[in-house]
């Protein structure tokens, strides 16, 4: 029973610690906007971690209820992708890594690549499939994202690769 004791006030103690932790790392703004939120003081009461987690992140992504900032935040996440290249000394997996967070944002975004409807079905017709039904359109388009997704990442890493090889191999005198 004294374990059980002890074991609840050290999680209690690591909830107000993980709370207090997750509130210190806001900048002003993003604290001012999560304690204007209409549920902060029953999080902060309940020192719901999660609940403080998932409000930062709608804040992050969404711009908040008001979605001001959805549009500029998929802009930008489509400009991280588009312009990210693997650097010179830098680890094949580091750079998988750091595609992959880009991917994930641009997926809690909602931000769709190659997602033509059209084109998958000419091209279910084109393999036989005269009359697909929805989860076999959903099963190409996401098949096609994954593909576009592969050739960006493949160009991305090549690319800088390229480059460097080219440039490595011209003589200076």
């Amino acid at each position: 029973m004294a374990d059980l004791l002890r074991s609840e006030h050290i999680l209690q103690s690591n909830l107000n610690n993980m709370f207090a932790i997750l509130m210190s790392l806001c900048d002003s703004d993003m604290k001012s906007r999560v304690e204007s939120g209409s549920n902060y003081a029953q999080m902060d009461d309940d020192l719901d971690t999660i609940k403080l987690l998932s409000t930062i992140k709608k804040l992050v992504y969404s711009g908040g209820t008001h979605k001001l900032k959805i549009h500029h935040n998929k802009a930008m996440a489509h400009m991280s992708l588009m312009t990210l290249f693997q650097d010179r000394f830098q680890d094949i997996q580091e750079f998988r890594d750091q595609y992959v967070a880009i991917r994930r944002m641009c997926d809690e975004l909602e931000l769709r690549f190659g997602r033509c409807t059209e084109d998958v079905k000419a091209m279910l017709k084109e393999q036989g499939n005269d009359n697909p039904t929805t989860a076999q359109l959903k099963k190409a388009l996401d098949k096609i994202e994954d593909g576009h997704h592969a050739i960006l990442f493949y160009t991305r890493l090549t690319r800088r690769a390229t480059e460097n090889m080219s440039n490595s191999s011209k003589i200076v005198c």
